[in-house]
């Protein structure tokens, strides 16, 4: 194992008490003209053990930043990074072209809001400690804990934005790491003697909420032809979930079930990727396409690397990840200023071990309680992940809504219950809203969407739509109910 004690004292002189709030004068490559302020660098977390977190800040592209939200993103894995998928894949304001150069995302989330990315927990990225026994048993409370650190640390470098609106978003393995830090945002503002953080609302992608609900692919991968119908009745008979999907956590599977999952595998063919049936495959010659770090929610999906990309660009992470491990990018960014034994990976690099265990954590209950408390959520889903199937999404969604007593909008207001929401001139992907008609008005609590076409990643594989969809979000609007003329 790697042991990071031996850091030398420059990194020491790093943790006095905090770290500075550090402009970005230019990325490399970076288009002209960019008319928003970035930032980066090092929130330290725990000074005593030299833990800190990386983080990436990209103000909203307009003329008075404080005017609008600010949103922090995270992405899952566990242990996959926010600045590789979040920022420069996904819904940043840039993405790596073919060439070297940057090119400006036309829709980066910054249109609406000012986007804060951070790469947690340490081990991820650029995030690091200086203590090895810090990467031992990770679990979803010390990353939980270390979040909310950063956020109460990160205001104390931003002090104009604490009175911000904050929304809470990410996907996949998020749908851990955002809920457990709404709640402990929540239980912090009753101790905040008067200085709340602003909490308005959390917004979860394709999110693994409950172990045994969330995964259960069969049905979706037999109706898009992935598999045949002996293969569905194997699955729902020798493979049934729920069981099955807690004993893949504990690698105690049946020989039978370990048979069918193999042949399963061998039907839906090697070059398929669960978190987007679509995708075409690399053809470029780096190996990194081929060698992407397999997290424990990966591995237990027995997959190929599945990032999800625009179809026809396959190798965005390989451009990204050469991008993030050049020292101009790095001087630039102002990260690895400690000059840390290992490259830059979209997935922990590092030896850091998260508790498997904590992936059959049931999240709804915690989901439960943030409704009550008022914080509104919405769930949304690409259409084409077969990783977190929109089917299971909706499933939970539907819990949330009966446990709450909460009614669908159609039934007591001027919206259908469920619908095609739209992006411009074309259908976005399909809509539920419920509620409580409160003092003769419609109040939103809970809101599931699909994404059409979209895959695991949906602000990628669906940047337009995605981007309608966040800002929906953040202005509190229902989605787009008809065609924009």
């Amino acid at each position: 194992m790697q042991l990071l004690v031996y850091f030398t004292a420059i990194s020491c002189l790093f943790f006095s008490s905090r770290a500075s709030a550090e402009l970005i004068t230019r990325l490399p490559n970076q288009p002209a003209n960019v008319g928003f302020k970035q930032y980066s660098g090092y929130i330290v977390t725990d000074a005593k053990h030299g833990r800190a977190l990386f983080y990436y800040f990209v103000e909203v592209d307009a003329a008075d930043p404080l005017l609008h939200p600010l949103t922090l993103w995270l992405n899952g894995g566990p242990g996959c990074s926010s600045l590789g998928y979040g920022a420069f894949m996904e819904h940043g304001p840039f993405q790596p072209g073919e060439d070297g150069y940057l090119v400006k995302n036309q829709y980066s989330w910054n249109l609406e809001s000012n986007m804060l990315y951070v790469e947690s927990p340490i081990g991820v990225g650029f995030s690091y400690s200086n203590t090895s026994s810090d990467y031992i048993d990770v679990n979803d409370t010390f990353t939980a804990e270390e979040n909310l650190q950063f956020l109460v640390n990160w205001f104390k470098e931003f002090p104009q934005y604490r009175n911000s609106d904050l929304y809470l978003t990410g996907e996949s393995y998020a749908g851990h790491y955002i809920p457990q830090l709404a709640a402990l945002v929540l239980d912090y503002n009753k101790h905040s003697n008067g200085k709340p953080i602003r909490l308005k609302a959390v917004a979860l992608g394709n999110p693994l909420l409950d172990w045994e609900i969330s995964i259960d692919n069969t049905e979706f991968f037999w109706s898009h032809g992935l598999i045949s119908d002996e293969m569905l009745m194997l699955r729902k008979t020798v493979c049934s979930c729920p069981r099955d999907a807690k004993e893949s956590l504990h690698h105690n599977l049946s020989k039978e079930c370990t048979d069918v999952n193999h042949k399963q595998r061998a039907e839906i063919g090697w070059y398929t990727q669960y978190g987007d049936v679509t995708l075409p495959i690399c053809t470029s010659t780096s190996l990194f396409g081929q060698t992407v770090y397999l997290g424990n929610f990966d591995t237990l999906h027995a997959e190929l690397p599945m990032r999800s990309v625009i179809p026809g660009d396959p190798c965005i992470e390989d451009r990204i990840h050469k991008y993030l491990n050049k020292p101009e990018v790095q001087e630039a960014l102002h990260a690895n200023t400690t000059h840390l034994p290992y490259r830059w990976e979209f997935c922990t690099g590092t030896d850091l071990v998260y508790e498997r265990k904590n992936l059959e954590t049931n999240i709804i209950p915690l989901l439960l309680n943030l409704l009550r408390s008022g914080i509104p959520i919405l769930l949304y889903n690409g259409d084409q992940d077969a990783k977190i199937p929109l089917t299971q999404t909706r499933i939970i969604a539907n819990m949330l809504a009966k446990d709450m007593k909460l009614v669908p909008f159609g039934n007591f207001g001027n919206f259908v219950n469920y619908a095609p929401w739209f992006d411009n001139m074309q259908v976005g992907g399909w809509t539920q809203s419920f509620g409580q008609a409160k003092e003769g008005k419609n109040v939103t609590f809970l809101t599931f969407a699909t994404v059409r076409g979209a895959a695991h990643e949906v602000p990628y594989t669906s940047p337009s739509p995605g981007l309608t969809l966040f800002r929906a979000f953040v202005k509190g609007s229902p989605l787009p109910r008809t065609i924009a003329s």
